[in-house]
């Protein structure tokens, strides 16, 4: 199960969660989603020309925001805040030598990115 939907006393401690975070009142964001924008990344967009051509699923790329992070502890702390600011985090994986952590949907990369343009 995951930790936001157990109740308060059975969470795993350590880990903020998004519900009593305060908020950027000029943003609408949640602190954070603001450190969100602060942390190395880049994003991935669908093709509407390809998704449109091609036939079925075979054209699969979605809305996506990729954290890259050097070690495991990296990828850890990532993870926390993507929870404290109320997303799903995807299995992170090896791209090179770096950890690539995924973030799937329309919502997070519009988050990240309007957090970048706030703290950048």
């Amino acid at each position: 199960m995951h930790g936001k939907n157990l109740p308060r006393n059975k969470r795993p401690s350590g880990i903020a969660y998004h519900q009593g975070m305060p908020y950027d009142e000029t943003s609408g964001l949640s602190a954070a989603q603001l450190r969100l924008g602060r942390l190395p990344g880049y994003v991935r967009r669908p093709d509407p020309a390809r998704r449109a051509g091609e036939q079925g699923s075979a054209y699969k790329k979605g809305w996506e925001v990729r954290f890259t992070a050097r070690s495991e502890a990296e990828i850890a702390e990532i993870r926390e805040l993507l929870v404290a600011a109320g997303f799903a985090p995807a299995r992170p994986f090896f791209k090179g030598q770096q950890l690539i952590q995924p973030v799937y949907g329309m919502a997070v990369v519009r988050t990240y990115l309007e957090a970048r343009e706030l703290t950048g």
